[in-house]
Order: structure tokens, then sequence, then C-alpha cells
């Protein structure tokens, strides 16, 4: 008698899993990512800015040495150059606009990018926080796939209004389509909370909170 086979059952992940899966490859991409920004940081400060002096003492030295002039001036050429190629390199590991205008500037050449979409956006911005480079960017990204997300809804107007000193809160609200917001912004919002934010999305009205606590340093 043969004993009968018993057939292989598909095994899924329970959904708790797969949640930590993808938390994790979230907490993955920011470390990446933080890291990236931390080397264009480094590139910047610890080659662009000596090399910036470097080209200031040659313009001293040609005043000095007026014989040298053409020597020094092919030195410079190739050291701007070099400047450039280092600016650009720096620019690609820290992309945000933040990290070189803050929050406001970036959130406002934001609002510039989608006017031709036909969608108007209106930016408040009246917090006096003082937003740290790494979570500007990170506020503007999210704000960034929220507005992209309203557009591709079909918003004709989009605000966003920026409050707070101790706590910053951005608001997103806009007149697209609701149904499913939430849910297609399920990634931003993950990696908005793997950066220290807060992200909401109101149940209904589809309006997008961000907030962020200033990080106060003890007393001594």
């Amino acid at each position: 008698m043969t004993a009968k086979s018993t057939p292989l059952r598909s095994q899924k992940k329970p959904k708790q899993t797969l949640k930590s899966d993808a938390e994790q490859m979230a907490a993955l991409y920011v470390q990446a990512r933080s890291a990236l920004v931390r080397a264009g940081r480094a590139l910047h400060d610890h080659v662009g800015s000596p090399l910036t002096a470097a080209g200031v003492q040659l313009q001293l030295l040609r005043m000095d040495l007026p014989d040298a002039k053409v020597q020094i001036d092919e030195t410079l050429r190739i050291l701007e150059e070099a400047l450039d190629r280092v600016r650009s390199i720096s620019q690609d590991l820290c992309p945000s606009p933040a990290y070189r205008g803050g929050l406001k500037q970036a959130l406002l050449r934001l609002a510039d990018q989608h006017a031709s979409s036909g969608c108007h956006i209106d930016v408040e911005y009246s917090s006096t926080a003082v937003v740290p480079g790494e979570f500007a960017a990170a506020i503007h990204e999210t704000a960034a796939a929220a507005v992209e997300k309203a557009v591709s809804d079909g918003a004709s107007h989009v605000s966003i209004t920026v409050r707070g000193a101790d706590n910053l809160v951005v608001r997103i609200s806009d007149d697209g389509r609701k149904s499913g917001r939430a849910r297609a912004l399920s990634t931003p919002a993950m990696l908005a909370r793997e950066q220290g934010l807060r992200f909401e999305c109101g149940a209904g009205n589809g309006t997008i909170v961000i907030r962020y606590a200033l990080r106060r340093s003890p007393r001594g």
C-alpha cells in the first residue's frame, strides 16, 4: 500500500512579518542615504573649502608675481575645474534643495516646479523653527510626495502651511480626489517615520500633516 503524498502548501509570510521586512528596507534606505549625504558634506567641507582657499592664495600670489601671471592663471583654471567637479558630486550626493537654501526656499521651489501643471500651490511659512538640514530634507521630500500625489489626483489647488517654533507642523491640503490617498502615500509615510517625523493622513479629507519636534540640548 502506497502512502498518500501530502500536497505542499505555499508558505505565506504573515502580515506582521511583511510589515517588518518593509520597515527594515526603509531603515536601510534611510541609513544608506544618510551615509551618502555625510559623504557629500565631507567632500564639500574637507575638499571644496581648501581648494577655494588655495584659489584665493593663488590670486594674491598673482598680484605679487606679475611675471608668473600666465602660469598662475592656468593653475587657477585647473583648480576651478576641480572645484566644479567637487560641487557637482557634492550636490549629487546631497540632492535636496533643503540642504542649500533651507526648508522654506525648498517648499517655494516645489511650488514653482508645479506652476506649469495647472495646479496652483500656495506656501504660507510662518514657522520660526531652525530645522537641521537632514530633517529639512526629509520634510521636503515627504511634502513633495504628498504634492505629487495631489496633482496626480486632479487637484487644481494645494495649500502648504508651515507653523510652529518648538514643534514644526507642515499641513498640506488640496481639492483633489481623496480616495486611496493614505495607502498611496504609505511608503513616503514609512520613510518619514524612519527619519524621526510624524506623518498623518486625515481620514476622509486627505489632509497631510507632517510634524517634527525640535530636539533641545540638555542644560548643564
